[in-house]
């Protein structure tokens, strides 16, 4: 059976809606429709009478509106900015410094040191083991 599942005129507005109201669904959808053939958008799309397929194809993106664009934008823009935050904590967890008590410019420089540290007293280790 197809993967394909008809959709008849009022359904198919409310799943639009509920797409476009989640930035991460739409944002998924426009990568979908970017990457998709002709010949899969012929297998894939069964329009009712007078329909036309979806926009597809590398260019699809300039066929969307700019505000659904920066929608869009704005969830990869989140979603990479609650990774770094992420990482930004790990990173304080390790160092034994408080979650934003620092700054990440701060943090980067007390690993730095903390890296220096350790090079310098390794050096001395492996002079006196030598000497």
């Amino acid at each position: 059976m197809s993967e394909h599942k008809q959709m008849v005129p009022p359904d198919y507005h409310r799943c639009l809606d509920a797409i476009l109201s989640s930035p991460a669904a739409c944002r998924t959808v426009l990568e979908t429709l970017a990457k998709m053939t002709e010949e899969q958008a012929r297998s894939k799309w069964s329009p009712w009478h007078g329909q036309e397929p979806p926009p597809y194809g590398p260019d699809v993106r300039e066929k969307v509106p700019a505000e659904v664009q920066l929608v869009a934008l704005q969830a990869a823009y989140d979603s990479h900015r609650k990774s770094t935050m992420a990482l930004w904590r790990q990173l304080s967890d390790i160092m034994d410094i408080p979650v934003m008590q620092e700054s990440l410019v701060e943090l980067i420089w007390s690993v730095r040191m903390t890296i220096e540290r350790l090079k310098s007293r390794i050096d001395d280790l492996e002079t006196n083991a030598a000497g």
